[in-house]
């Protein structure tokens, strides 16, 4: 089994010296079920890619956080664990968002050491599922599959008694693990994952009791168009993303997603005229999205080829591609 604070280099250094610098938020700290709405909404903006509103709240939000996790003990105090590991998840994938890689990670690891105290095995699995991003980003996607494939094996999630939770926890982790395996040129792990995400999507479907996650037939469709990208198989992703309905798609954070994998899939292809059309859509689906370092490199591309393509300009200055 991995050592996972050894894989991730983790110490509680980045939480806990946040935590034990603000004693003086500890006295007007708002209650856990406050605090919970809170975050609620913080991944409600995440989703629909509101990143600018996200990073005006997640200051007040990770102080307020650490703050009721000083104040509690005992289960509360586990329970507020587990939201301050939600608070520190968010800013990591904001940081991604952003471009800074550095804060992701930081914040990655923050969020595996609140979840450890937490005690909830799916708040853990996805605090580590979390780290892939920026650990795949320092050039360390093998680490990646490791950390997420030892987490997989310790969720139990094949047992004929693992709650919903876990299935679909262990579903997710099986998706960021084949993205890793396929971004390491690993093409039978990551088809071999991709099929383990399936498994867990078939049973939660067969499922009687009830499951509020998001893993889904649509979700797995959305990570097979990357990982066949990331295998030098572009036709294969294209064709699976023609399949998609973006309107199944839960947010338009993974709408987006769809149309910048699938626009990397057709410049890979040398089709520049449809790439330009799945950036509109990124557009269309969430205009912070299109403004993102990664997709301006992708409108730059389009330039350079296609430089006369109708409305590409305009694109280009709007999303900040070029200088107005």
């Amino acid at each position: 089994m991995t050592d996972r604070r050894h894989l991730l280099s983790i110490g509680v250094g980045l939480g806990t010296a946040l935590l034990l610098s603000d004693t003086a938020a500890a006295a007007s700290a708002p209650d856990l079920t406050q605090l919970r709405r809170r975050v609620a909404r913080g991944r409600s903006a995440f989703r629909a890619a509101r990143y600018a509103d996200l990073t005006e709240r997640l200051p007040a939000l990770r102080r307020d956080a650490l703050a009721v996790r000083q104040l509690l003990t005992g289960a509360p105090g586990r329970a507020a664990s587990g939201v301050l590991a939600q608070v520190h998840m968010l800013a990591s994938e904001l940081g991604v968002k952003n471009g800074d890689s550095q804060a992701a990670w930081a914040h990655a690891r923050a969020a595996v050491s609140a979840a450890e105290v937490s005690g909830k095995a799916t708040v853990l699995a996805e605090a580590t599922r979390i780290c892939a991003t920026p650990l795949r980003r320092q050039g360390r996607s093998e680490d990646a599959v490791q950390l997420l494939r030892d987490t997989l094996g310790q969720l139990d999630a094949e047992s004929s008694q693992a709650e919903p939770a876990h299935v679909g926890a262990a579903g997710a982790l099986a998706l960021t693990a084949s993205y890793c395996a396929a971004l390491a040129g690993r093409e039978t792990t990551a088809l071999s994952l991709v099929d383990i995400a399936k498994d867990a999507a078939a049973r939660l479907a067969r499922e009687r009791r009830p499951y509020t996650g998001e893993l889904s037939a649509h979700q797995i469709h959305l990570y097979q168009v990357g990982v066949h990208h990331l295998l030098g198989q572009d036709a294969v992703a294209v064709r699976i993303a023609r399949q998609i309905d973006p309107r199944a798609l839960p947010a338009g954070e993974r709408r987006a997603r769809l149309g910048t994998d699938t626009a990397r899939a057709l410049l890979a292809l040398g089709d520049y005229e449809q790439a330009f059309t799945e950036l509109l859509a990124v557009e269309s689906a969430a205009p912070e999205e299109a403004r993102r370092p990664s997709l301006r490199l992708l409108t730059s591309e389009i330039l350079t080829h296609r430089p006369n393509l109708v409305g590409l300009r305009d694109f280009a200055v709007r999303t900040g591609a070029t200088p107005a």
